[in-house]
């Protein structure tokens, strides 16, 4: 009575449906994101750069 479809048979239908991905988008589909990664990635290398050196220095 409640039978449904297996999963995998809906993804694969949705999908189908769909259609094929535009290229470029890669992992980030939203540019503002990527900048958003990047920008908080280079923070946190700096932050550690910085906070090795000082150590370092002050021994």
């Amino acid at each position: 009575m409640f039978r449904r479809e297996p999963l995998e048979e809906r993804i694969a239908r949705r999908q189908a449906e769909l259609g094929p991905r535009p290229r470029g988008g890669g992992q980030f589909d939203h540019p503002t994101a990527k900048y958003l990664f990047v920008g908080l990635l280079v923070v946190t290398v700096a932050a550690h750069v910085i906070g090795g050196v000082l150590f370092a220095v002050m021994g």
